[in-house]
């Protein structure tokens, strides 16, 4: 683990003991038994809240999300900070030690960081005019002090602190930039989260008016909220297994193309995150490359595809045509049409304006369509084939540096060269092949690196 990212964990959990300790603490005196049952109430709704928890992917991290900001949110309007902090302390510490088993260092964090999310919800509540209602200002009528202006503050104040502080560590761990990690984090699901925290008013509400009826009341919308969460995450993943499934079954037809879309993906993913590309535009661009080749599940591609020699004119002519079929089928799903399926069409675009099928050079190709090129070529470079070896990274980086300007966008070879994480995954690609490392092949000074389809040529260019 990353010293800053150590440093921060402290920094918090030191943050989140000076809160407590200097944190409001009052309670009304008039109602202690209640005000017992509250906080017991309280705390085992939200550990049942944070352990129906949904795991979710952003991107290639894994995480997991829960409607505990629910009753988080409610406990901001009942308590003081003080007794609001202790509640999501302890919930989080008790979720992630015994529910998740997380290691004691994400616990601690995730507990601090949580309990100060909380403390900052209410200090913004209170300082905006609110007043929790079992608190010892609230008097002895207790009443939800219905201030639209205050709760929307200490409501927006508990996710924004809670995404900032995530986002931090995500940051630190991974090496990405905060402001990636905050929208990959923040985009994936704050808008769940926003139009869900108005249960979290009604929750107070509701306690408030009918005690423990209030909270069972609050059961069956939590319940569907939770539902909502697992649906939309598990359409999500069923939609990017079913691309992944498709692709597979087209590069069934091909042995040596075997895994080729995924991989080309995860190195594209690489590569336009390492030139700084947004969130969005990152998955995008992993979107597209994973579908680059779906052109060719059309039949007429299959005796090419099983060709074993060199393709002949009216061949090869037919095989260019598939990066058009492919954008076609693409755009047939309306959320692919417009930034996926221009890098689809456009990935076999040279940078001199020489590829297909358009002649587009420089930057007139999309930005999706020239990674893919680099992405797609390395994949070829690190395969095994039965007339040639895998070639090494060494290698790899000298044919990318020949064919800069030419065939690659030069500023995109200079990112992938300098990518400790692309090197790595070469490495282990060709590693995993049992290669030894490559000297003495055919001379790869040809007219271009082209990556095609397996057995269309046996030197001078590396086919895919």
């Amino acid at each position: 683990m990353p010293k800053k990212l150590k440093l921060l964990v402290l920094g918090f959990a030191v943050l989140a003991v000076v809160c407590l300790l200097t944190a409001n603490w009052d309670f009304p005196p008039h109602d202690v038994a209640a005000f017992r049952d509250a906080l017991i109430a309280f705390a085992l709704l939200c550990i049942a809240s944070e352990a129906s928890y949904v795991r979710l992917r952003i991107g290639r991290s894994a995480t997991h999300s829960s409607i505990v900001f629910i009753p988080f949110i409610a406990a901001i309007l009942l308590f003081e900070s003080g007794w609001s902090m202790a509640i999501a302390c302890c919930v989080v510490a008790v979720a992630e030690q015994f529910i998740r088993q997380k290691p004691a260092i994400k616990v601690v964090f995730n507990a601090a960081q949580h309990s100060m999310s909380v403390w900052v919800g209410s200090v913004v509540f209170r300082l905006l005019g609110g007043i929790p209602a079992l608190s010892a200002s609230s008097g002895v009528e207790r009443v939800i002090d219905l201030a639209p202006v205050a709760i929307i503050g200490g409501t927006l104040a508990y996710f924004v602190f809670n995404i900032s502080a995530v986002s931090l560590a995500v940051s630190l761990s991974d090496g990405v930039p905060w402001r990636e990690a905050w929208i990959r984090i923040g985009g994936s699901q704050l808008g769940y989260d926003i139009l869900s925290s108005p249960l979290g008013v009604l929750l107070a509400i509701l306690y408030v008016k009918l005690g423990m009826l209030g909270v069972l009341a609050t059961l069956l919308p939590l319940f569907f909220v939770r539902r909502a969460y697992r649906a939309s995450m598990e359409l999500e993943e069923a939609n990017r297994e079913l691309l992944e499934l498709m692709v597979k079954a087209i590069e069934a037809r091909d042995p040596y193309t075997s895994g080729h879309s995924l991989r080309v993906s995860q190195i594209a993913a690489i590569l336009a995150h390492d030139l700084g590309l947004g969130h969005k535009l990152v998955e995008q661009v992993r979107t597209a490359a994973i579908l680059h080749d779906v052109g060719k599940i059309h039949e007429e591609y299959a005796p090419l595809l099983r060709k074993e020699g060199k393709l002949d004119a009216t061949e090869k002519a037919l095989m260019q045509t598939h990066s058009a079929r492919s954008a076609d089928l693409v755009s047939t799903i309306s959320a692919f049409r417009g930034t996926v399926t221009a890098a689809v069409r456009f990935h076999h675009e040279n940078f001199d304006g020489s590829g297909y099928p358009d002649g587009l050079a420089g930057r007139g190709i999309p930005i999706g369509s020239r990674i893919i090129m680099i992405a797609d070529t390395i994949d070829a470079m690190t395969t095994d084939r039965p007339y040639r070896k895998a070639l090494s990274f060494e290698r790899v980086v000298q044919e990318l540096k020949r064919f800069a300007g030419k065939q690659f966008d030069p500023e995109l070879v200079d990112v992938c060269l300098r990518s400790a994480s692309i090197e790595q995954l070469v490495e282990t690609r060709v590693a995993s092949q049992d290669l030894p490392s490559v000297s003495g092949l055919d001379d790869l000074s040809g007219a271009q690196i082209s990556p095609r389809m397996a057995g269309s040529v046996r030197r001078r260019k590396v086919p895919t």
